[in-house]
């Protein structure tokens, strides 16, 4: 069930998880989100991690999650806005952690832009078009600097030469 490793999880590979897992196996309990306790030996090992003194069922987190500028989020319904840049623009959720997992902020709070390059796809994020097409830009310049650079002082450094 559990896609990813919790942040928050004590056991940092899974052979000592399974040492763990197996000692406790016969008296722990395992805690749900909502508070509820069932056996541990009654939980697949996939399915728990050891976090802040307790074994916890992970909540299962069926969203394919984007990495924007070092954030998680799920993106959610594509804009239909268009411009001038060939950017697209969607809304997306904020991916934040617990201990008993993943989940999504209550209702999506960023507009993400998303630019495909021969060399990938770029993206940016912000709490506005405006602030997410910015920060896309500043990366594609950062990227592509070199570039841009040669093309738009072509004819002063041919002056420059003479």
């Amino acid at each position: 069930m559990t896609q990813y490793k919790n942040k928050f999880a004590t056991h940092k590979t899974l052979a000592k998880k399974r040492l763990a897992y197996w000692a406790d196996c016969d008296q722990a309990k395992a805690y749900r989100s909502d508070g509820t306790a069932i056996n541990l030996r009654d939980v697949n090992i996939a399915d728990v991690e050891f976090v802040a003194g307790l074994w916890r069922v992970q909540n299962y987190f069926p969203h394919k999650v984007q990495c924007v500028r070092d954030r998680n989020v799920v993106l959610a319904d594509k804009l239909s806005h268009t411009e001038r840049i060939p950017f697209e623009y969607w809304h997306a959720y904020t991916v934040s952690e617990n201990c008993y997992g993943r989940y999504l902020s209550a209702k999506p709070d960023l507009i993400v832009a998303k630019y495909q390059t021969d060399d990938g796809v770029y993206w940016g994020y912000g709490s506005t078009i405006e602030q997410a097409r910015a920060f896309l830009g500043i990366k594609l310049f950062d990227n592509y600097m070199d570039l841009i650079h040669a093309h738009a002082c072509k004819k002063f450094r041919q002056k420059n030469q003479k």
